[in-house]
């Protein structure tokens, strides 16, 4: 039972939030991008046997899906793990930071930050109704909207939550309707709980309050655009930079589609053409996208899935990927988002 209410402590901290308004959690977007071995660096002398849980969460994360990198995957892995009872986890110590009202306690998190939320960016939205609760009554703490700076941890399923909740004492059950929600039961440590997170920064406002019993509160949230930036996004966006989020996956495919001349010479190429195969490496690297070419090496198709890639990053393409065939390429980008090296 102990070891079952540290494990879904996480769901039940509403009440741990601060009550005054924090600066936005700014600086870590600037951050390399960094595996989850370097991300987490700075932590190993304050979270107990760290390089072991982060073993455990590589090796649960070579797999990922959703278009994540293992690292990727493995960051959100390693949040959702639960140390033993008498060290702090991952998710209890980031959350304090995020709640500290000194930013500065966020800095040794910004590595971690960068690659979490890149993975938690990367992943579809939610829009829907999760749920989360607090052991008490919170109805006199919660005004009529609030900001949520940790990240807050819900569930798709209410019976979830009210097993979690109890059936004793006074207790707090949040129904919020959400727009970004991030479901990450597929890379969850424990996938039963049906967890989706908020991001820090989530803005909510209340939509009523009820008490269908002296000790049951149940407050209707539902989340709306912040009236301030809260947290930057872990991406940099710049002029040459393609916005993939917002676009289909980008695949690139070493066989040609079955597509009629007429259709192909139809189509107006929806970004630079980049040019023929180097013989040497492209002095410009990306350890991120590299690695993700390297993953998917004996694919028939390379899937680059919400990247922001820049010119620079298409030579790196271009040179792993089109040189590694040895041949001179012709490259049309048809509509279904898929660059088709032919020969």
């Amino acid at each position: 039972m102990a070891e079952k209410n540290a494990r879904v402590a996480r769901f039940l901290d509403a009440a741990q939030e601060p009550k005054k308004e924090l600066t936005p959690i700014e600086g870590y977007e600037k951050t390399d991008l960094m595996t989850l071995e370097q991300s987490m660096q700075s932590m190993t002398k304050k979270l107990h046997n760290l390089d072991t849980m982060i073993k455990i969460a590589l090796r649960n994360s070579r797999k990922p899906v959703n278009g994540l990198t293992s690292d990727e995957s493995a960051a959100i892995h390693l949040y959702t793990m639960q140390w033993p009872e008498t060290h702090a986890s991952v998710y209890t110590s980031l959350n304090e930071a995020l709640r500290c009202q000194n930013r500065r306690n966020l800095t040794p998190w910004f590595p971690y930050l960068k690659l979490f939320f890149t993975a938690l960016y990367k992943l579809p939205s939610l829009k829907g109704t999760i749920w989360r609760g607090v052991r008490g009554n919170l109805n006199d703490a919660i005004d009529e909207d609030l900001i949520w700076w940790g990240v807050s941890s819900c569930t798709e399923k209410v019976k979830i939550m009210e097993d979690f909740l109890g059936t004793d004492g006074e207790r707090t059950l949040f129904n919020i309707e959400c727009t970004n929600g991030k479901s990450i039961r597929a890379q969850s440590h424990f996938e039963a709980e049906e967890e989706v997170l908020l991001l820090p920064g989530t803005y909510l406002k209340v939509v009523s309050r009820w008490s269908p019993s002296k000790d049951l509160h149940i407050i209707h949230l539902r989340e709306e655009p912040a009236p301030y930036q809260t947290i930057a996004p872990p991406f940099e966006a710049t002029s040459s930079q393609v916005d993939l989020p917002s676009l289909k996956p980008l695949t690139i495919s070493k066989e040609p589609p079955k597509v009629s001349t007429a259709a192909a010479a139809s189509v107006k190429p929806s970004m630079p053409k980049p040019a023929a195969p180097a013989s040497s490496k492209p002095k410009f690297r990306n350890p991120r996208l590299e690695k993700i070419i390297a993953e998917q090496e004996n694919k028939e198709e390379l899937n680059i899935t919400s990247m922001q890639l820049t010119e620079a990053d298409m030579e790196i393409v271009v040179y792993y990927v089109i040189g590694q065939i040895k041949v001179m390429p012709l490259i049309e980008i048809y509509s279904s988002s898929s660059i088709v090296v032919s020969r």
